[in-house]
């Protein structure tokens, strides 16, 4: 088995265990998107924030849901996210600030920075074609 199918089978068990534990039963829309397509509901995860079309999917060991995966859904990783923080990943987006380019090596690319409890979760964003724009996140 290979270390993405571990860790999503681990996410999906803990998603199961959030949702046991919450008092209220339902997922605000974002939420049950983003879960909708990592239990497979969905080829992918597609949200609008601020009148822009957002898109969470596969991608590879270096961008996207997978990279998101492998790299930062484990303990101890850099850029460590909880399963909670992949189910909230359009709140970055919705609440966090857009970070200027400084840094950032990909002009092209828009970055944004949350800090909730304790974490500074950064999630960018990478333009398609179509000027959708496509996700990678991680814990800074």
């Amino acid at each position: 088995m290979s270390i993405y199918s571990e860790r999503l089978a681990k996410l999906k068990k803990e998603i199961k265990a959030i949702e046991t534990a919450r008092k209220k039963k339902r997922w605000k829309p974002n939420q049950k998107i983003v879960i909708d397509y990592i239990n497979g509901v969905t080829k992918q995860a597609e949200f609008i924030i601020n009148t822009q079309k957002v898109i969470l999917k596969d991608g590879d060991n270096n961008k996207g849901f997978i990279h998101i995966i492998e790299r930062h859904y484990c303990k101890g990783c850099p850029g460590e996210l909880e399963a909670i923080d992949i189910i909230n990943i359009y709140e970055v987006i919705e609440r966090g600030i857009m970070l200027n380019n400084v840094g950032v090596s990909n002009k092209e690319l828009k970055v944004f920075q949350l800090n909730k409890s304790g974490k500074v979760l950064k999630l960018v964003l990478n333009p398609n074609i179509y000027g959708d724009l496509v996700v990678t996140y991680y814990n800074v």
